[in-house]
């Protein structure tokens, strides 16, 4: 066991290397590196960029499966006040509003909600596939699914129509 901690360790550090090499590799708004912000800068599955080995040879698991999220609404002029403000109250304003929302993520108006939160810009408007909103709420990073998974009994997560409106206004500049 002893000898394999190095391994184990230079294994963890490659993997995430080419993780971040390949996230900031994309062709998405630079984010300052200071600003911690973890919004990823392309999906490397939708990309087709498959991550290299770790150096410990153990295959290094691949970006967010976007596939598992639906599509972008086709409806058109999607807004804040209209559409999302809704949904966002109904299901996200017991966390993130206040004077302390959780993550530092208010979603209670669409300046605050633009803004983001500890982990920088969580919309990236025209690109809902990179907006951690979508990512978190549309479960495809592990242990940061919103609402968290222990607490859906008590708040439901977006239904598939809901995240693909979210989607749509995020899409068509998120106004």
């Amino acid at each position: 066991m002893n000898k394999q901690l190095p391994l184990l360790g230079a294994g963890l550090v490659a993997g995430l290397t080419v993780l971040i090499n390949s996230l900031s590799a994309a062709d998405a708004p630079a984010t300052p590196a200071a600003s911690g912000s973890m919004a990823p800068a392309a999906a490397p599955a939708a990309s087709g960029a498959a991550m290299a080995p770790a150096a410990s040879g153990a295959a290094a698991k691949a970006g967010p499966d976007l596939s598992k999220l639906p599509a972008a609404s086709d409806k058109k002029g999607v807004t804040y006040d209209a559409d999302i403000a809704p949904i966002l109250k109904a299901s996200c304003t017991n966390c993130h509003a206040g004077a302390t929302p959780r993550a530092g993520l208010d979603v209670t108006s669409k300046d605050a909600l633009l803004k983001g939160g500890r982990k920088g810009k969580d919309i990236v408007a025209g690109h809902s596939d990179q907006s951690l909103v979508v990512l978190y709420a549309g479960d495809i990073i592990a242990k940061e699914e919103m609402p968290p998974i222990a607490a859906r009994t008590a708040h439901p997560a977006l239904t598939k129509d809901q995240l693909a409106l979210v989607r749509a206004w995020i899409d068509q500049g998120a106004k």
